[in-house]
């Protein structure tokens, strides 16, 4: 299983819950040295990573089984919607942006690359949290 997201405190957390509900390892991509450790890890039978490195997606997309896409930022406050504003008229505001959390786009594709391949949208936190709990149940 491949979760996607943001920000990173969040998503290592939702990653962690995932696997123990599932009983499977969680196993951040961070925390593998190359394409030879995610190829041996791709080829065992469950577990639950991230997708933040775009070499490690191929190998990774081949083997899942199901995608989550989460956003896991707290609802936009006033602050982020000046940030936002910022990023359409700036486009030196928009790079330090991308800080914030990955690009999804490449998800966007994936009913044509693998039509195969389950995909979960959770739209924000509460969603993830609802969607957690429907896994427990």
């Amino acid at each position: 299983m491949v979760v996607a997201g943001g920000p990173d405190e969040p998503l290592s957390a939702f990653l962690d819950r995932l696997a123990a509900l599932l009983d499977l390892p969680a196993v951040p991509l961070a925390d593998l040295s190359g394409p030879g450790e995610v190829a041996r890890l791709a080829a065992f039978d469950g577990w639950v990573t991230t997708s933040e490195d775009e070499w490690a997606r191929p190998a990774l997309l081949e083997r899942a089984d199901l995608v989550v896409l989460a956003d896991l930022n707290a609802p936009e406050s006033f602050t982020g919607r000046v940030r936002r504003t910022l990023r359409r008229i700036r486009p030196d505001a928009r790079e330090r942006d991308r800080e914030r959390g990955p690009d999804l786009a490449w998800a966007a594709g994936l009913a044509l690359t693998h039509p195969g391949l389950d995909v979960v949208r959770l739209a924000d936190p509460a969603s993830a949290e609802d969607w957690l709990r429907a896994l427990s149940a």
